[in-house]
């Protein structure tokens, strides 16, 4: 691994203690947190079912084997639940007027060379990384560092980990790949810690950005093609208390598993404030977009969800539980709208549309 410059004004050994019991206690929670998550849905399969058989039982037969036909494709396409396949969309208007976020405007330019890379531990403030194509993870140790415009591939706990003492942190302009890992037989992270995160186009992790402070800055990700080892609880974003003033704008986040969301915010690891989340196009899970204040007695609080194009998931487009986010103009027009995006390549997009 390539050490680049040499830590600076470090948090000494008992802070660096105090930091490695914390991400040790995150760590081993993980899956116990996963399984607390089943239980918001433990027990509505049979309501799922109930709702079809009542929809079908108003149906000629010609119809139905029409309609099943349908869902089928779609279901193939993109493993979306039958039930939220054949669900209609509603009117709805962009939520900005740039294209979405997608394979073709997201990560390093088609056309630029990159420069091949080990793994990184950056320990000097205000070091840039740019044009790499980096095969193993990054490790930020220090303030005000720019990883842009790479490819960084891993099979590590966090495929770009930036230690939760550090501000200033920007990735913009970079292709983040997990490569379906499970190192720790849990799954893995795309991005781990706080910052500003730009255009990244994030897939193969169970979680694609994992917040771990505040004064936050998400937006215009496509974070797709979720795919871990272990056992995963899949979340495009994922928020586990301890985060207050963040931004998740105009991004493009697509679960296309039954669990758990596209964007998750829980009070696990303490309260939760000020998280803005509008513009996104948003699709899959159990639930799309959780907010869900029983993990712990931190308050959730000031979570606004506004202006989104919502892809329900298998439940629902929401779960809310013990507080209350503003909710307003967000549209159920997701799938759709995933079905025009750029995934990539013909094969992909073909069997998308």
């Amino acid at each position: 691994m390539l050490l680049i410059g040499k830590p600076s004004g470090g948090v000494g050994e008992s802070g660096l203690a105090v930091t490695r019991h914390r991400e040790s206690s995150r760590h081993e929670t993980f899956l116990a947190r996963r399984a607390m998550r089943s239980d918001c849905v433990e027990g509505q399969g049979w309501t799922w079912r109930r709702a079809g058989r009542l929809a079908f039982g108003h149906k000629r037969w010609g119809e139905i084997v029409l309609e099943a036909a349908r869902v089928a494709a779609a279901v193939a396409a993109l493993q979306i639940p039958a039930a939220v396949a054949a669900e209609p969309d509603s009117a709805s208007k962009l939520a900005f007027a740039a294209q979405w976020p997608d394979a073709s405007n997201t990560g390093p330019p088609r056309d630029l060379a990159l420069k091949p890379s080990g793994p990184l531990t950056i320990a000097v403030a205000g070091t840039t990384i740019s044009g790499l194509d980096i095969q193993g993870g990054v490790v930020v140790n220090a303030d005000n560092v720019t990883i842009e415009m790479s490819r960084i591939s891993a099979s590590a706990w966090a495929v770009i980990k930036i230690d939760p003492h550090r501000t200033g942190v920007v990735v913009r302009d970079c292709t983040i790949d997990g490569q379906g890992a499970g190192p720790d037989g849990n799954g893995n992270q795309g991005i781990m810690g706080q910052g500003t995160f730009q255009r990244n186009n994030i897939s193969n992790v169970e979680n694609g950005i994992v917040l771990t402070g505040k004064g936050n800055l998400i937006e215009h990700n496509f974070i797709h093609d979720l795919n871990a080892g272990g056992a995963p609880h899949y979340d495009g974003i994922q928020i586990d208390g301890g985060i207050s003033d963040t931004v998740i704008r105009q991004n493009t986040i697509i679960n296309s598993h039954g669990a758990a969301g596209a964007i998750m915010i829980d009070n696990e690891f303490g309260p939760v404030s000020n998280i803005v989340i509008e513009g996104n196009l948003l699709a899959g899970g159990s639930y799309t977009v959780y907010s869900d204040a029983k993990f712990s007695d931190n308050p959730i609080s000031d979570v606004s969800i506004t202006d989104n194009h919502i892809g329900s998931g298998q439940y629902g487009p929401t779960l809310f539980r013990r507080n209350r986010p503003t909710y307003l103009r967000n549209a159920t027009d997701g799938w759709r709208l995933v079905r025009n995006l750029n995934f990539g390549s013909v094969a992909a997009q073909e069997a998308i549309r």
